[in-house]
Order: C-alpha cells, then structure tokens, then sequence
C-alpha cells in the first residue's frame, strides 16, 4: 500500500510539475503572440488551406461586406419608409419619415443627421445578414457611424436603430453623436486587425483592418511571427486556445466577444471621441490574456438570471455546469467549418449532440417530451436576435444549460416579465398560460409517481456523471 501510496504521489508530482510547465510555456507564447503583426487569414491558407476553406463555410467572415446588390438584403425599393411620430425635444421636428433608396447598385438611407437637418447618406458597408443587417455610412472625417435603421430579416420588417425611437442628436444615443463611432464600439468583432488610425488634433480617421470578419488571428492572435518561424519554433508564436489550459480562460477568446461588458479603462479628450481600452484592438485584448482585466461584465438578464439580450452567450456559460466541468465552446460548435448545422456551426443536431456527453438517460424525469430535443427545455429560447414581438420571439438559447419552470414566470408577473422553457413552444393556445403549463408538469408528475407507486414521494433521480469531453 505505501509502494502504491508513493507511486500515486510521484505520478501526482509530475502532472502537477507538466501543468506548471504548460502554463508558464503557454504564458511565454501568448506575450510573444502580442508582440507580432496581423497579416490577414490568406497568408494562414498557404498553409492551412483544408482549415481555411471549411472557415470560408461559417459566417464568421462575413461580419463587414462593401454594400453592393449581391450583399443587402434589406428591402430599399418597395418597403423602404420608416415613420416616426410625437419625436420629443429635437426643435422643428414632431414626426419625420427615414427613406431606404436604391439606385444602379448604390444604396443610401435619408435621415436626420447630426445637426439636426435632413442628409442622404451613401451605404459603405452591410454588417451582418443572417438574423438582421445594419448599414454603414463613413463620414468626411472617416468616422464610420452605423445608420439609425435595422433590417429584419425573418419578420422583413424596418426598425429604429439608435434613431428617433429612443434618442435625439446630441443625447449619446443618437446614431451620429461621437461616441456612436463603430471604430471605438463595435469594430475588432465585427472585423480583424483593426487599426483605428484617429489622429486626434485633425479629427480624421484613416482605419483599416486584415479580415472583414472574425477570421484566423482573431482567434490566434496576431500571425506576423507564426509566418516568419521555421521548424519547431512555429508552435510558439500562436495560440492555439484549445491549449490553454484554464477552460475558462481558454472561453475567453470567444468571450471577447460573445458578451456584454464595459471596457474598465476610458482615454481620450472632450473634443473627440472615447478610446476604450476594450474591445478596440490597438491596445486591448489578445487572444490568451486574461479577458477580465479588460472589462467589466455587465449582462442583461431575466429575474432567473437567464439571458435577455443578444451576444451574452460567455456570461451565460460560465453560470453553467459546462464551464464547471471543463466543457467549452468548440465542444459543441464546430469553429472552423459550418458542422451539421450550418447557422450555428453545431458539431451534431437534434440530441446527438448532448447525448455524445450525456449518455446517461433519466427517463424518470425526462418523461414529459421523451421525442423532443433537449436544449427545447434546457436551452430554452430567452433573448432575440432582431425584433419580433410576442410570447414566441425569443431565438437565441440560453447559455446556462438550465431548465426555466413556469413558476418562474408566475413569480415574475407574467410572461413579457420572464420567459420559460414550456412557453416557447406552447402559446398558440388558449389554455398555454404559465399556470397551465406548471399544472400540467404537476399532473405529468402525479401520474408518474402513481405508476411507480411513490404516492407523495418525490420521483428518484438517477445521478448523472458530469459532462465530460
């Protein structure tokens, strides 16, 4: 026993002695990787051409697109007005109309612009397309400024973005005030490399970036070293985050922008605008570096805790027994091509994909929708990528990985207070209220505690091993 005994703590030793040793080489690789250059994603096909066409396959690379015909998706010809009425404190105008225009392969939007008057604005740029699509418009000075309209794409529908709906020119919310610039708010999620280029006594900006997406060196840092290595010496100047070994810390790299936070540094003067320490990619965060050092988190959630907006997916996870338990984002999403299911890069549909970790079925409590798939109940739908109304607009999962009873709703004062697992599916009928669905499990549970003979016990569970990779 103490031969056994000293073997098991020498083995301890030296996996205590290699973790150390791994995470000290990872720390040299990743102040290494913060040194070097973005060179953009094609200098990584040179090399990596199977890893790089599959990424061609995802949406992760077309975030910013030049606007053209074969890139807006919203509709500037037909349904192309947006009214607004009863505007407040903006002198001259109670009510006003946005105009979508289109023609010979321009698009430009009229609005209100920043002094009050009305300016037809040429569109640069289309950011996003898949859920909705926002427009572009680069002023004299090179801001680039996100115009005040939103294009649905599910419902085909227009709404207000930063515009008179919620804000007036000059409040900090309008769409052309400053601190509105997307190179300071927005830019390195939606582009790699971004170099803001702001000189600050002219007031001009001469931005640019590598990849018009969120592509190689957003994941794997900067690659100006990784291409001028030889031989071994390649493998210490990139980061693969898989290798990291702190899972959380690992996330972090798609938490650097699948969250909601504030930068914890502000720079800049009066006369210009902010410089965020976070998320701007000139003096901000690396993939590898500890993400918390640069922001603060500051999600919007439910009364459960469960998410209410869009891109929080990394303030959800790390609430959830996955992140507890070492399981991560590329566990479930294929980063580099589009998977089996294109939209969400997800490795596996339907329940494949939680039973290659979950082999362990509790029929006994998961007898309600035996045929439904799991993330229905513990994924349930609870924030909105666009702008759908209604008990059924939510389409983003919940992160958590944790049921939402009805109960809950109850407790919160309905459902426009607090969605839940049952809800997302079950509105369409009169008797689908929160209080139907949680009397409806009570009688699911009392018919099964009957057939087990339980009477008033509580209904066994069979304890589940954690999920493992």
């Amino acid at each position: 026993m103490k031969k056994l005994s000293l073997i098991g703590m020498a083995a301890l030793a030296v996996i205590t002695i290699l973790s150390i040793g791994n995470a000290a080489y990872i720390e040299d690789v990743i102040e290494t990787v913060a040194k070097a250059e973005y060179v953009g994603s094609e200098r990584c096909a040179g090399c990596h051409d199977k890893t790089y066409n599959s990424w061609l396959t995802t949406i992760h690379p077309y975030k910013v697109r030049n606007a053209n015909e074969n890139t807006v998706v919203g509709d500037f010809v037909k349904n192309n007005t947006f009214p607004v009425k009863n505007i407040q404190d903006v002198p001259g105008i109670t009510e006003y109309t946005t105009k979508m225009s289109a023609k010979d392969g321009k698009y430009s939007i009229t609005t209100i612009g920043p002094d009050g008057k009305e300016h037809t604005y040429p569109i640069k740029y289309t950011l996003g397309g898949i859920w909705k699509q926002r427009y572009i418009t680069e002023f004299p000075n090179g801001a680039l400024m996100v115009l005040p309209m939103q294009w649905n794409v599910d419902t085909r529908t227009w709404s207000d973005y930063h515009g008179f709906k919620g804000a007036k020119p000059g409040s900090g919310k309008y769409w052309s005030d400053k601190n509105r610039t997307w190179q300071y708010g927005c830019g390195t999620c939606h582009v790699t490399g971004l170099k803001i280029g702001y000189d600050k006594e002219k007031d001009k900006f001469n931005t640019t970036w590598v990849d018009s997406g969120a592509a190689c060196e957003a994941c794997h840092g900067p690659g100006s070293l990784h291409v001028a290595a030889r031989g071994d010496k390649k493998v210490a100047t990139i980061i693969n985050p898989a290798k990291i070994p702190d899972a959380r810390r690992a996330a972090q790299v798609c938490g650097q922008c699948h969250n909601r936070g504030q930068s914890v540094k502000e720079t800049g003067v009066a006369i210009g605008p902010k410089v965020y320490d976070y998320p701007n990619g000139e003096a901000g965060y690396v993939p590898g570096r500890v993400l918390d050092n640069y922001y603060v988190e500051k999600p919007s959630n439910w009364p459960d805790g469960s998410p209410k907006l869009h891109h929080q997916q990394y303030n959800d996870w790390k609430k959830s027994q996955h992140a507890q338990h070492g399981v991560n984002c590329w566990d479930c999403h294929a980063v580099h091509g589009k998977g089996a299911i294109s939209k969400h890069s997800l490795k596996e549909g339907g329940d494949k994909l939680c039973l290659s970790c979950h082999k362990v079925s509790n029929e006994l409590m998961h007898s309600i929708h035996s045929s439904n798939n799991c993330v229905g109940c513990h994924m349930p739908r609870t924030s909105k990528n666009a702008v759908q109304t209604g008990d059924s607009a939510y389409d983003i999962a919940n992160h958590r990985f944790r049921v939402v009873s009805p109960a809950e709703t109850i407790k919160a004062g309905g459902l426009a207070k607090q969605p839940n697992s049952c809800n997302g599916c079950h509105y369409h009928e009169k008797k689908d209220s929160p209080e139907d669905m949680l009397k409806a499990i009570e009688t699911m549970r009392n018919k099964k505690r009957e057939s087990l003979g339980l009477g008033s016990q509580a209904i066994p569970t069979v304890k589940e091993e954690a999920p493992k990779k």
